[in-house]
């Protein structure tokens, strides 16, 4: 009777780690999303403010190449020519797109003001859900 007993408490085991697989996050204390994988309005995790921007590539002005910025108060360097750009200046390049500091893929971004700012006030990343938003109080 135990050894049934034993194999009857495995397979469920099996099928309990089956069915919390997707929402399992695996690091840190909290160990499990609390949002459904098939939500596409549900984010997972995120962050506010531009200083938590996620990292961005920038076109250069000078050769057309690709710039990456991993923190937002990263000075911009062209890793192919000589220019240099100050943090400040990212909304006078052209934003090619956001990467997802959780799963590292392109990000969908956008400004809900694009009259009042030339930086992007939101991105979200359709893999893994994360979801970035520029400070609401326009502090940054």
């Amino acid at each position: 009777m135990t050894g049934r007993f034993g194999f009857f408490i495995g397979k469920l085991k099996w099928a309990g780690e089956k069915v919390l697989a997707p929402l399992r996050r695996g690091e840190g204390p909290n160990k499990f999303r609390l949002s459904s994988m098939d939500t596409a309005t549900t984010t997972y995790e995120g962050d506010t403010g531009w200083a938590k921007r996620p990292p961005a590539t920038v076109k250069c002005r000078r050769c057309d190449s690709e710039i990456f910025q991993h923190n937002a108060r990263d000075d911009i360097d062209c890793p192919r020519c000589v220019a240099e750009y100050d943090s400040e200046e990212f909304g006078d390049l052209e934003l090619l797109y956001m990467t997802c500091p959780v799963c590292r893929t392109r990000m969908v971004q956008g400004r809900r003001h694009p009259d009042q700012f030339d930086v992007p006030q939101w991105a979200t990343c359709e893999r893994c859900r994360y979801h970035w938003e520029f400070d609401h109080s326009y502090n940054g």
